[in-house]
C-alpha cells in the first residue's frame, strides 16, 4: 500500500514514561480540517475492506451506486448495533499497522479487514502482525523480526485505560501467534496476494532448524486525551502517563508499549469513515 497523508498529522514525543520511569513510544495526532488528506485516508481506510476492482464489479452486479453498496455492504455505519465501537477499532488498527510499516519499516499484511461475514465484526486472533527480514533475499536469518499487536482503543474517552488493556492483553502464548500467522497465510492465498503469503509461511516454521526469529509482544492503546501532563522528574521535565500505576502493569522483557492520543478522536473517525467512496 501507498503510505497515507495522515501520518504527517502524527508527532512522535520525547521524554514520556510511566510514573515508575519505564518509557513507552508516544505520538500525539493534530489534525486539521484540510480535504485532501482526510479523502486520502478515507480511500486508505476503504481499501482494506474492498479493491477497487471488486468494488466496481459488485456494484454493477448489485445494479448499485458505488457509495449505496459500501453503506449496505462494507462500511460500518454510525446507525449500524456496534457501528460506532467497529470504526474505532478498525481505524485504530490500521493507524498502528501504518505507524509500523511505515515508520518502523515493518512488512505489514494487510487482510484482516477483507472480505468480513459482517460489517461490525471483528476477527479472532492477534490484532496486526509485522515482521522484518534480515537478508535482502528474505532467506531465514535468526535475526529475522515478528511484531505481535494488540490494539485497544477508547476514541470517545480521554482515559489511558486503552494503554493498560493493551499491555495486560499483548502478552499471549505463541499458539495464539501462530494460528493468527496460518490464518492470515490462507488467506492472502485467497486475496492472490501468494508472495506476502510465502513471507507469512517462514514465520509459521519457527521450530524448524534454522528457522527461529526474534518474537515481540506489542501493546498499542489510543484514546482522546488532549495532553500528557507534565512533572519535574529528577530535575528533568517529563511527560508522565496520568492515572497508571506502571509498576501494576508488570512490563515483561521483549514488550514494548505504543500510545496514540489527540483531541476528539471518535469524531475524527467518523468524519473519515463518511468519506469512504469509490
Amino acid at each position: 500500500m501507498m503510505q497515507p497523508e495522515y501520518l504527517k498529522w502524527l508527532t512522535k514525543e520525547k521524554d514520556v514514561i510511566f510514573d515508575n520511569g519505564k518509557s513507552l513510544f508516544c505520538y500525539e495526532i493534530d489534525y486539521d480540517e484540510e480535504e485532501s488528506i482526510l479523502d486520502d485516508w478515507a480511500l486508505h481506510l476503504r481499501r482494506h475492506y474492498i479493491s477497487d476492482e471488486e468494488l466496481e464489479e459488485d456494484s454493477e452486479e448489485l445494479n448499485l451506486p458505488v457509495e449505496d453498496y459500501l453503506r449496505k455492504y462494507i462500511i460500518p455505519q454510525k446507525t449500524d448495533p456496534m457501528g460506532g465501537t467497529a470504526r474505532s477499532n478498525t481505524i485504530s488498527e490500521i493507524l498502528f499497522s501504518d505507524l509500523l510499516e511505515f515508520v518502523y519499516n515493518y512488512e505489514v499484511p494487510r487482510c484482516r479487514q477483507y472480505n468480513m461475514s459482517g460489517k461490525t465484526l471483528s476477527e479472532h486472533g492477534t490484532d496486526i502482525i509485522g515482521f522484518k527480514f534480515h537478508n535482502l533475499d528474505k532467506s531465514p536469518s535468526e535475526k529475522d523480526k515478528l511484531m505481535a499487536v494488540e490494539v485497544k482503543a477508547q476514541l470517545t474517552s480521554k482515559s489511558t485505560n486503552p494503554i493498560e488493556d493493551a499491555v495486560l492483553d499483548s502478552v499471549k502464548d505463541e499458539y495464539r501467534v501462530s494460528i493468527t500467522l496460518n490464518y492470515m497465510r490462507k488467506k492472502l492465498k485467497m486475496m492472490g496476494k501468494t508472495n506476502v503469503a510465502e513471507d507469512v509461511l517462514r514465520f509459521q516454521k519457527k521450530t524448524k532448524e534454522g528457522y527461529n526469529y526474534k518474537l515481540r509482544y506489542i501493546g498499542a492503546g489510543i484514546s482522546s486525551l488532549d495532553n500528557i501532563p507534565e512533572k519535574k522528574v529528577n530535575e528533568k521535565t517529563m511527560k508522565v502517563i496520568p492515572n497508571i500505576e506502571g509498576d501494576k502493569l508488570q512490563i515483561k522483557t521483549g514488550t514494548a508499549v505504543f500510545y496514540v492520543h489527540g483531541r476528539k478522536l471518535m469524531d475524527l473517525a467518523h468524519e473519515v469513515y463518511e468519506r469512504c467512496k469509490k
